[in-house]
């Protein structure tokens, strides 16, 4: 077992435990054969005591994905769709790790145009945790300002324990509430990490995470040559069309500009003919004549009005006179007023020793009231 190993193992949950003489041991690692010497080795490059098969870990983690899929952080309504033409890629993986290497090198070959920002963070470990979750956090709250359209989160295989912080509630919930499409590759095709169950979409490597979301510039070659060439031919076609409509129009607006023509003299000749017959002489002649009619009979109009006005008038003036106060007065009535000059209607408007004021037809008579019966 190599040193690497055993220090990977010493960071797991049987941190303390040394193998001794006669525990029985279960290991993962590689079967070797050497024929020179006739010797067969297990490199080993995980160990743990015999107990539960499935262990501490496996049982933490079924508790932990049962505890998530019921609330739902694995459901596709929380997901967001990718970018098509991302412009700039964060990675947050081990800066010198081949995954990241896979991840440049899918990117130069796909669309070297992308740019890829490279987040290192500890992938492994009692720091991995906060680490992961600290730069996920972190590019997600710069992406705008970094011009961040996506995130990648990816490292190598391994076993459980290596890839114990991707199961981790500190890396789930950064990534669930991260608001940039997030593609998470970790481990093989067989590991599965509960930050992949809850990022946007899962890859099973770092290449196929790079190839997620990196466009390849040979299709988009072959679909420009696609579209450009279904675009030519439309044209084509769309020209032929316009070129035909053209000439058709162009026949009407021949025929309409000669029919309109046509009108436009024959509109010519009809006011030509209209102009002659109202030349300034003869239309003075014609307004000669009629403003001496108009003069004619406007004296025989005002002539006629005024006598019909006159006689009524004078009948007016008869009606009036026959029943004016004098004419009344004439006929052997009076008026008897009061001092003050108001008419006297009956013998209460008046007071006994007050003067009044008769009015005849010839005259008027003051008299003094000795008494009102």
């Amino acid at each position: 077992m190599w040193a690497s190993s055993v220090s990977a193992i010493a960071s797991t949950e049987h941190r303390g435990w040394k193998p001794d003489q006669g525990d029985q041991v279960i290991v993962r690692g590689t079967v070797g054969h050497y024929a020179k010497f006739g010797n067969t080795q297990i490199v080993v490059q995980r160990i743990k005591p015999v107990g539960d098969e499935k262990g501490k870990l496996q049982l933490e983690y079924e508790a932990l994905l049962k505890e998530y899929r019921e609330a739902g952080w694995f459901d596709e309504e929380h997901k967001k769709s990718l970018p098509k033409y991302p412009r700039k890629i964060a990675v947050i993986t081990s800066a010198t790790s081949a995954a990241l290497q896979d991840v440049i090198e899918t990117t130069r070959r796909r669309m070297p145009s992308v740019e890829l920002l490279v987040v290192n963070a500890v992938m492994q470990g009692d720091a991995s945790p906060e680490s992961v979750a600290l730069a996920i956090e972190r590019v997600d709250a710069c992406a705008e300002e970094l011009g961040v359209d996506a995130l990648i989160v990816t490292r190598g295989g391994g076993g459980l324990e290596e890839l114990w912080s991707f199961n981790n509630r500190r890396v789930v919930e950064a990534t669930f509430h991260c608001n940039t499409p997030l593609v998470a590759a970790i481990g093989h095709e067989s590991d599965t990490s509960i930050i992949e169950l809850v990022a946007d979409h899962r890859a099973s490597t770092p290449t196929q995470a790079t190839m997620v979301l990196v466009p390849d510039k040979e299709e988009l070659d072959q679909m420009i040559d696609h579209y450009s060439s279904r675009l030519s031919s439309v044209l084509s076609r769309s020209i032929e069309r316009s070129c035909s409509s053209i000439s058709q129009i162009q026949q009407y607006i021949n025929a309409g500009v000669a029919s309109y023509i046509h009108e436009r003299f024959m509109q010519l000749a009809t006011q030509s003919e209209l102009l002659t017959s109202k030349r300034p002489h003869a239309q003075m002649q014609a307004r000669q004549q009629r403003l001496l009619t108009l003069q004619t009979t406007l004296s025989r109009v005002a002539s006629d009005g005024i006598s019909q006005r006159s006689f009524r008038l004078n009948a007016l003036r008869t009606r009036l006179e026959s029943i004016g106060p004098m004419e009344v007065l004439g006929r052997g009535y009076s008026l008897t007023q009061d001092s003050s000059g108001k008419v006297v209607r009956t013998s209460k408007d008046v007071k006994e020793g007050e003067l009044i004021r008769t009015v005849l037809a010839d005259g008027t008579i003051q008299s003094k009231v000795e008494c009102t019966s």
